[in-house]
């Protein structure tokens, strides 16, 4: 077991990676997925230092189809409800880039612009659209608009804003039930809600609410869930009273309070569970919907930002995937970088994994057998005062389902440790620093 641990691929941060099934390696930074609407194909919104853009990947292999890059990017991707047109956030470019969707693939069809062009290209943008999200009847879209404090209200046919509603500092996600909408608001505390008249218009805000710097939200049934990043927390909403009814607690399993990072959302096919993408934690907790109770974790590949339900598999993708290494043509740092994987940031290719929201079913010892393998493997660990987040392999011990993330030991070196650990620690410590894998030879490390 300790050799299994200390071989383990391990990030720049110190965590080690032992993903749930096998991951499938993306472009750049993804921070949204949707899946196509006949759940054939997943589409993600690249939003990194190397690409921006849209890219479609066939769910049944986890290949990249398609990548078609825009300018810029930002969180916001949504099909219209009649399946024919995507819409995606243009970020820094305030615009939505328009794609016509037919047989699993993009076509792009222009913009929907939402200022007045810009006098100097280089100059920064004013509304940055982030969440979008569409009326019912498909006739109206709505966009968060970052930087503006606002909504517009885009009449699609006309692609043109027909309104813009104020709201609290730095409207993030957006969600519309029956005929209220919602937006979380970053840089507050708040969730807003508007009426949304027959018309498409919003009308009568009111505010919400929500622990610091909401970010995701997502409606189930007479709830909403928002997720706050900074607090580790996921505050319960219901829909009728606009009252916020608990708070889910989603803090670390050991160490300080803060540091799970929840940042996205999904529920199961019954609604019995509700999943949350922990960034900081390269895992994805499960929560009891009917108790509140966190069941357990799903361990990823690095930084998980986006989920997606497809039947009863939930999808993960994961940001920074299976992290980066030293720059391989070591660029110097200048006006301009080239866009290449030979710089850090260029390196970071996301993944997507998957696995059946059935996990750890109480009901089936099958899955007791699963999620016990599985928990046995993740884990937190500290190094020196920080607690990172991480996953390690594990021998075949009969573990309770969903007991909690098991705390790492710590190899310090100490009086007590034995002489095979202290060689395997020198043998370790001169392989890292010759940057070279550790072989193994009949069972045993050796130079």
């Amino acid at each position: 077991m300790l050799l299994t641990l200390l071989l383990a691929t391990r990030l720049s941060t110190g965590a080690m990676l032992d993903p749930v099934s096998s991951p499938h390696k993306v472009g750049n930074f993804p921070l949204a997925m949707v899946a196509s609407p006949d759940g054939n194909q997943l589409v993600l919104l690249l939003n990194g230092w190397r690409q921006q853009g849209i890219q479609v990947v066939d769910r049944a292999n986890g290949d990249v189809v398609q990548t078609l890059e825009q300018p810029a990017a930002f969180i916001g991707l949504t099909f219209a409800p009649d399946g024919h047109t995507l819409y995606a956030s243009g970020g820094n470019e305030d615009a939505i880039y328009v794609y016509r969707w037919e047989g699993g693939r993009a076509t792009a069809d222009g913009t929907i612009p939402l200022r007045a062009p810009k006098k100097n290209p280089k100059d920064g943008g004013t509304s940055y659209p982030a969440g979008l999200t569409f009326s019912a009847d498909g006739r109206f879209l709505y966009a968060a608009e970052n930087l503006a404090d606002t909504i517009a209200v885009i009449d699609v046919a006309r692609r043109e804003v027909v309104q813009r509603a104020v709201t609290d500092r730095y409207p993030y996600a957006i969600v519309i039930d029956r005929n209220q909408l919602y937006v979380s608001c970053w840089g507050d505390s708040t969730l807003n809600a508007f009426a949304k008249d027959a018309n498409g218009l919003l009308s009568k805000r009111s505010r919400i609410a929500a622990g610091r710097h909401p970010s995701a939200i997502l409606a189930a049934g007479t709830r909403l869930y928002v997720t706050s990043a900074s607090t580790d927390t996921i505050s319960v909403i219901d829909i009728a009273t606009q009252k916020k009814v608990n708070t889910l607690t989603d803090a670390p399993p050991a160490g300080p309070q803060e540091g799970s990072t929840p940042n996205a959302l999904a529920i199961s096919r019954d609604g019995k569970r509700l999943f949350v993408a922990e960034a900081d934690n390269n895992a994805v907790a499960v929560f009891d919907r009917a108790t509140g109770k966190l069941l357990g974790r799903v361990p990823t590949e690095w930084y998980p930002t986006a989920l997606a339900r497809v039947g009863s598999t939930i999808f993960v993708a994961s940001a920074k995937g299976s992290g980066s290494a030293p720059d391989p043509a070591r660029p110097q740092p200048g006006p301009v970088l080239p866009k290449t994987h030979d710089y850090t940031l260029g390196q970071l290719d996301g993944s997507v994994l998957s696995f059946s929201e059935t996990i750890g079913d109480l009901g089936y010892d099958a899955h007791r057998r699963e999620v016990s393998a599985l928990q046995a493997r993740h884990l937190h660990h500290q190094r020196e005062s920080h607690l990172r987040s991480g996953v390690r392999r594990h021998g075949r011990r009969r573990r309770r389902p969903f007991a909690g993330v098991l705390q790492r030991e710590h190899f310090a070196e100490s009086s007590c440790a034995g002489p095979e650990v202290r060689t395997l620690r020198s043998l370790l410590r001169q392989c890292r620093s010759e940057r070279r894998r550790p072989q193994l030879v009949d069972g045993r490390l050796c130079q």
